[in-house]
């Protein structure tokens, strides 16, 4: 009897590691996967601001997920910005780009309006409503230097101090430039909820917390900040951003560096947004967002 459970087990065993070697085996082999892409979709980047210069909304198709090509712009939609009895028509460019320049000194908002979106297209409605949130200003960028130690190069690093107001639930994005070019790789996006990463925290009113003021530095391919040099010029913009719109950008982000292929690599999804067609109630991808601004700019000597 104990020699036969001893083959039985043996058995087993084999059948386990069989099972597992193909299973190994298989990693290796390429998997081509249907995305289930049938039917473009109307998709709206409308991030704006209450700043005095031109502002862009654009209108794509949506694509699918694994084609790279730049996306196809719809070109014949009527694209209105409105608060109260201030209505902001924005007009077509090119690529599906709609702009609304404003006149010397205008602004298309203040803080606390409540701004509406609407697109019409094709006999659709496409509608979204936020309200311009409030914005600290920055009181300075100061430049430290750091000597050499692990993980940092000897050099000097820019530093954000801005103070978040009190209250709870307040969000920002920090958008920084270096030597006029956006640091606009996903691990540079920055965003703030109070004086922190989250809200799980409950810090509030505070000045920016230390890994916050530090995001201001590029990162290199392996995440480790470049020091700025003399004649380098940094340019700071902090954004008031919606609740809606933080959550926005923190899936984006996720989804954006979800990139290693790893068995810890988080489903895909897409960002949820605040924008609907009012026409079938479905809702529309992308994000409506009225930004205010706080501005600060330092050259590296």
């Amino acid at each position: 009897m104990n020699k036969m459970i001893y083959q039985i087990n043996r058995i087993v065993l084999l059948i386990v590691l069989v099972i597992t070697m193909g299973l190994f085996s298989a990693c290796e082999d390429v998997i081509l996967v249907d995305s289930g892409f049938e039917k473009p979709s109307v998709v709206v980047d409308a991030w704006i601001n209450t700043s005095s210069e031109p502002q862009t909304i654009t209108v794509n198709w949506s694509q699918d997920y694994f084609d790279s090509s730049r996306p196809t712009g719809i070109t014949d939609a009527r694209v209105v910005v409105r608060s109260g009895n201030n209505v902001h028509v924005f007009s077509h460019t090119q690529n599906g780009a709609y702009v609304w320049t404003p006149e010397q000194g205008q602004s298309i908002g203040s803080t606390g309006d409540v701004m509406d979106l609407v697109i019409e297209h094709q006999g659709e409605v496409i509608a979204s409503q936020t309200e311009i949130r409030r914005v600290p200003p920055i009181d300075s960028i100061s430049l430290v230097f750091e000597e050499e130690a692990l993980g940092i190069e000897e050099g000097l690093y820019g530093e954000l101090y801005a103070r978040d107001f009190p209250g709870i639930g307040d969000t920002y994005w920090i958008r920084t430039y270096k030597n006029d070019t956006l640091l606009n790789r996903p691990q540079e996006l920055t965003i703030i909820y109070d004086s922190t990463f989250d809200p799980g925290s409950g810090l509030d009113g505070l000045a920016f917390i230390r890994p916050l003021r530090l995001a201001i530095n590029p990162l290199d391919e392996d995440g480790l900040f470049i020091p700025y040099e003399a004649g380098d010029h940094l340019k700071v913009e902090l954004h008031s951003i919606s609740n809606e719109a933080f959550l926005f950008l923190q899936v984006a982000q996720e989804q954006m560096v979800n990139g290693d292929n790893s068995i810890f690599s988080i489903p895909v999804a897409n960002a949820r947004g605040n924008i609907i067609n009012t026409t079938s109630g479905d809702a529309v991808l992308g994000m409506f967002n009225v930004a205010n601004v706080s501005k600060a700019e330092r050259s590296v000597e």
